[in-house]
């Protein structure tokens, strides 16, 4: 499986938009779609969450589809920026463990000092990554409270 970092929510900003649905309570602009994702970005809407407005609705929060096995788009979750920008950190560290394991394997093939090295900078990215990510998410935990 090949891991990819979603785009942060500036670049998603800049995408031209593919399609649109406008509600009396805001607008979602399709703005990046794949063969099994869509990703809406709410362009126009309240910034803050309100008791009976659908949570995609809100301000810059990120609404991702998914497409089933018979073509038709499923929701799989709304993010909020700051929850996005978590699952850009989670994307990060599955993309660098991938990496790390099969650095690991070339080496078990065939060691190299040089592999050595690679291995131990990538160990320390996936540190300093694991403690960005615990980070974000005490500040996401904390602005629930």
């Amino acid at each position: 499986m090949h891991t990819v970092v979603r785009p942060d929510l500036k670049l998603l900003r800049t995408l031209p938009t593919l399609r649109h649905v406008s509600e009396p309570w805001g607008r979602l602009e399709l703005k990046w779609e794949t063969h099994d994702m869509r990703y809406w970005l709410t362009t126009e809407g309240p910034q803050r969450k309100t008791n009976g407005l659908p949570l995609n609705y809100v301000l810059d929060y990120i609404t991702v589809e998914k497409r089933n096995p018979d073509g038709h788009w499923d929701l799989k979750a709304v993010y909020s920026p700051e929850g996005w920008k978590l699952s850009q950190g989670f994307d990060y560290c599955q993309m660098l463990q991938r990496d790390l394991e099969a650095l690991r394997a070339r080496q078990e093939e065939h060691f190299t000092w040089d592999r050595v090295r690679e291995i131990e900078s990538l160990e320390r990215e996936l540190e300093l990554s694991h403690l960005a990510i615990f980070e974000l998410s005490e500040q996401l935990r904390l602005s629930w409270t």
